[in-house]
């Protein structure tokens, strides 16, 4: 015969604390995924104020080489306001040479450095946690750095020795085309070589022009440089300009561009604006993530915070350039990736951000004085 046994007072105890432990684990365990990744999410975000406070300084030192009076405290706002722009806050910031090796610091006042060819920018972030408050971790500090060099354009610009604006962009990351010519997502990489000595069959690119507006390309009317379509392309522009920047679409035939792309720059280094948003207007903040409207089509800006500096094989734009654009040589070739249209080149020397376009040094009333073509580079 069995009989019933009531739990004694040590048994429901023990059964609270293992209760109480398992809670711990799982509030623990909650604790790491929420606040983990909130805390990668704000990692990014200090990673990205860090790179544009580090462009931000590289283009006062740009502005410096190129015969303006700029000081300390001139960098010192550039960085801070980026920072800000991105709500994080400078840490310790230097001036660096072009190996690197830091200079001197930022914020000490007087003249840049003379040595200084660029910034290396500390930011630092500061954050609500959620769950881990409840375990005494109210904040949490994210940290990140970021280097950007500034300097004189070597080799390769042919015009004006400060290449030009070709007014047609890609899109960050560049995409191809699926069978339709509409945007899909490339299955190769561009190459990118050092020099226009390095260019070969072999390491040729293809980037396709989709039909698709903002998905893949955008054909630009580039801000001060006036003309229409074909006459910004027979006389590129080198009006300076800073990025990230906003640029209005350029309506018109660009079918009937082609031989003026080609007569005038195959075999040349030109300048490609690489969009990474489009709106119907300019966010009042002026940054991208604000646009109420990313709309699709004609009639928008794009957003361009970095160009690239491509050496033209040729150009096919006519439309009805199927087999020219999807056959050797360049790549990628993603099973003939429906283009219509596309250049063929060599992206040399990656990607260029900031300060761009020609500024003289010449004193005020000298003619007979060096035009320096200076840009800025997010190097790490």
């Amino acid at each position: 015969m069995s009989r019933l046994r009531h739990r004694g007072p040590r048994e429901a105890g023990q059964a609270i604390v293992i209760m109480a432990v398992s809670m711990a684990v799982i509030l623990g365990a909650t604790a790491v995924a929420i606040d983990g990744g909130n805390a990668m999410a704000q990692q990014r975000g200090t990673q990205n104020a860090a790179d544009a406070a580090a462009l931000a300084g590289a283009v006062v030192i740009a502005q410096k080489f190129s015969g303006a009076s700029k000081t300390d405290a001139d960098v010192v706002s550039a960085i801070t306001s980026a920072f800000a722009e991105n709500s994080s806050t400078m840490d310790a910031t230097y001036y660096v040479d072009f190996a690197h090796n830091r200079v001197g610091g930022v914020g000490l006042g007087g003249a840049i450095p003379s040595d200084a060819d660029g910034i290396e920018a500390n930011g630092l972030r500061s954050f609500n946690t959620f769950l881990a408050s409840m375990i005494g971790q109210p904040t949490w500090t994210a940290g990140a750095t970021a280097t950007a060099l500034a300097g004189v354009w070597q080799g390769g610009c042919e015009v004006a020795h400060g290449c030009g604006i070709l007014p047609v962009s890609f899109s960050i990351p560049i995409i191809t085309c699926d069978g339709t010519n509409q945007p899909l997502r490339p299955g190769g990489e561009w190459t990118v070589i050092g020099s226009p000595s390095q260019a070969t069959a072999a390491n040729e690119s293809i980037v396709p022009l989709c039909s698709t507006g903002p998905g893949g390309v955008g054909w630009l009317d580039v801000p001060n440089c006036g003309g229409n379509l074909a006459q910004q392309i027979s006389t590129l522009c080198n009006v300076a300009s800073s990025l990230p920047m906003w640029v209005p679409s350029q309506t018109g035939d660009v079918n009937n561009v082609e031989n003026v792309i080609n007569d005038n720059y195959a075999g040349s280094i030109v300048l490609i604006p690489m969009f990474d948003a489009t709106c119907r207007d300019i966010p009042s903040s002026g940054l991208p993530q604000d646009c109420t409207d990313p709309g699709d089509g004609n009639n928008l800006y794009y957003h361009i915070p970095q160009v690239a500096q491509f050496l033209l094989d040729r150009a096919y734009v006519q439309g009805n350039n199927f087999p020219e654009c999807n056959q050797s040589p360049g790549t990628p070739l993603v099973g003939g990736n429906g283009s219509t249209s596309c250049l063929k080149g060599w992206f040399v020397n990656g990607m260029i951000t900031g300060q761009i376009g020609e500024f003289t040094a010449c004193p005020p009333g000298s003619d007979d004085c060096a035009v320096p073509v200076v840009g800025t580079q997010l190097v790490r």
